[in-house]
């Protein structure tokens, strides 16, 4: 089994990667999706000749336990109950879709869902210490975990997923977006091409493919890769259920920063095992995916690659080929951000550790408390399981002789983040200034992996040998503290966290639809991310203007008749009417830029100063509409003069 998924999963990347050059140098019309298969077919059949010459073993017999189980005995009780409470949290969660405009998905999703899904837990745990139950239902419960925000958000989570599944439509009509970007191709062309052949939806494949494929595959490569250093398979099984304790927001919304952490942590998880050709083939069509994917995972999975490549080899200066490889990695992504951003803003070390004190919260009732107690401490417990595995390591540094690879990795990419920090990112707007530092520390973490699993395969073994008194208490903490990861891996609003960002909603397609039938001549719009996001999904990149003059030192260019993106002109005219004053002479001012002769300030209720803000615009505006009980309000404005 672990053969042929391996085989799909290099033909996939394959795909991935020379649909991305294809449609980079031509298009992906039909003929530049054929062009594609072919190079894909051609170099599969190929690999896949060289790997069948190999005469180790490719497959170690399954993907679960030796006696796998079946629906009578005790397996049968533990399954039986499992998926009576699996499949009551999936219902659950579909009972609970909406349209509405919501911060967290956890404001529809009722309180008995923690509990059920607890209680799974639970009882997957128990299952598997008692080898009744395998890999396929951590998969199972994987999946659960990974896919609520898809499930609860009808018309889709997040606003980057808009953007890109309305490029994805434009690819799919005329071949090719102008310009063209060096990155994003991955997931461009595996989209592009998987709908051609099997007709699946666009939306729905920009939507499913990161939790689908996360959920599948990393319980998978991991429940095979730890065979190898580990010979008791419960105790593998346990540990694999365990890392849910860290909580996985990289894995529950498809965008192809996400798909290329998914390349990368594939790469550590199958570099564990990196003895076999079809291993090392799987690690170099991952490289060569996450490379085309976005650059930021695709550069460290190359270094792994890169490393593993080294240390196979008998070479005579090897530790210098390991520095040059740790300085290149360190620097080379800071060195391309500063090539955009040459502004450097030095903060002391203390500003930029990713560490902080211990939180104790204590204002809440337990529960929430208790989770809070995780979240706020999150990056310390972190940080404490990978010394603890890294203790495990050093002690047996012998047995473990390859895992100080991943260190040298972290160590790089720990410092590239350090060094990012301080560059000063002028161009975006203020709360985008940290996302690329952000993502340079989530990939030094993913480094950490090994260690961290060291670490929570001596506790389950450990675990393991006590007494139910004892093992069922902590297996129940445990459980706790994967419901909490849970909780805390998506959008919460609540009295410790407000996430603020609202899903688009039902309304805000009304919005967007009444001012496309409302408008009489050209038209831009002044409004939010969500609504910005509506207008994509039902008209895609509809209209542009090119800007007659200059626009702050920016130059002439091409401006989306919506606020997109948030760090262009039209973005901070809307800044402008909420934050400041919200009249004619914003509007004016964004008109001329465009070259528009109408212009729509749209206003969502859930807005700080709402009724203040539409009661001031209403006094200069030509008109307005409302949507809803006055849950958006849309103020027309006219040039003066057209």
């Amino acid at each position: 089994m672990n053969y042929q998924i391996s085989l799909i999963l290099i033909f996939t990347n394959l795909l991935s990667f020379f649909g991305g050059i294809i449609y980079y140098f031509y298009a992906l019309n039909i003929y530049g999706a054929a062009t594609s298969l072919v190079l894909t077919v051609s170099s599969f059949v190929f690999i896949k000749k060289f790997i069948k010459q190999e005469k180790c073993p490719l497959d170690k017999g399954g993907a679960g336990n030796s006696k796998p189980p079946l629906l009578k005995g005790a397996g049968g009780i533990y399954s039986i109950f499992y998926l009576l409470a699996i499949f009551s949290c999936f219902f659950i969660l579909f009972s609970s879709q909406t349209a509405k405009s919501i911060i967290s998905p956890w404001q529809v999703v009722p309180a008995h869902f923690f509990i059920l899904y607890g209680i799974a837990t639970l009882i997957l745990f128990l299952g598997i210490l008692k080898n009744r139950l395998n890999i396929s239902f951590i998969s199972i419960h994987t999946l659960l975990s990974f896919s609520i925000a898809i499930i609860v958000y009808k018309l889709g989570y997040g606003f980057d997923p808009f953007i890109h599944e309305a490029t994805l439509k434009l690819i799919d009509k005329n071949g090719f977006v102008d310009p063209k970007p060096l990155y994003y191709l991955g997931q461009y062309s595996l989209i592009i091409i998987a709908h051609k052949l099997s007709g699946i939806p666009i939306a729905w494949l920009n939507k499913f493919i990161v939790p689908l494929l996360a959920a599948g595959l990393i319980p998978f490569y991991l429940w095979n890769a730890l065979q190898k250093y580990f010979k008791d398979k419960k105790i593998i099984l346990a540990t694999v259920l365990s890392l849910l304790i860290l909580p996985f927001s990289i894995f529950i919304i498809t965008t192809p920063q996400n798909l290329a952490y998914l390349y990368l942590l594939l790469i550590i998880i199958i570099a564990l095992d990196a003895v076999t050709r079809l291993n090392k083939f799987l690690i170099c069509s991952l490289t060569l995916a996450a490379m085309i994917t976005q650059p930021i995972a695709g550069i460290p999975a190359l270094t792994l690659a890169l490393l593993i490549a080294i240390y196979d080899k008998k070479l005579k200066f090897k530790k210098a080929y390991y520095a040059l490889i740790s300085i290149f990695s360190a620097l080379s992504i800071p060195a391309l951000f500063y090539s955009l951003d040459s502004k450097i803003d030095l903060r002391s070390l203390k500003e930029i550790l990713p560490f902080s004190d211990i939180s104790i919260p204590f204002q809440e009732s337990f529960i929430y408390n208790f989770i809070y107690l995780y979240a706020f401490n999150i990056r310390s417990i972190i940080m404490l399981l990978a010394i603890a595995g890294l203790i495990i390591f050093y002690k047996k540094r012998t047995e473990y002789k390859f895992l100080s690879l991943y260190l040298l990795a972290f160590i790089s990419y720990f410092a590239s983040y350090l060094i990012t920090k301080n560059i000063s990112f002028s161009y975006l707007i203020d709360y985008e200034r940290n996302a690329f530092a952000d993502r340079l520390l989530t990939i030094s973490i993913l480094f950490l992996l090994p260690f961290i699993i060291l670490a929570l395969y001596k506790f389950n073994e450990r675990l393991s040998a006590k007494e139910s008194a004892i093992k069922i208490p902590l297996l129940f903490f445990i459980s706790l503290l994967i419901t909490a990861s849970l909780y805390i891996s998506y959008p919460r609003f609540d009295k410790y966290h407000n996430s603020k960002g609202f899903s688009t909603g039902e309304n805000d397609i009304k919005a967007v639809r009444l001012i496309e039938d409302w408008a009489e001549k050209d038209y831009i719009v002044l409004a939010n991310q969500q609504v910005s996001a509506a207008a994509l999904h039902e008209f895609g990149f509809n209209h542009y203007y090119k800007t007659p003059s200059p626009y702050q030192g920016e130059g002439r260019g091409e401006v989306f008749y919506y606020p997109i993106p948030t760090s262009g002109p039209l973005y901070q005219f809307y800044l402008d009417m909420v934050y400041k004053k919200p009249g004619r002479e914003t509007m004016e001012k964004a008109m001329d830029l465009t070259g528009a002769q109408e212009s729509y300030f749209v206003i969502n209720k859930y807005w700080r100063g709402y009724s203040k803000i539409v009661d001031e615009a209403k006094l200069e505006a030509d008109g307005w509409r409302m949507i809803g009980d006055g849950d958006i309000y849309i103020l027309r404005y006219k040039k003066r003069g057209a």
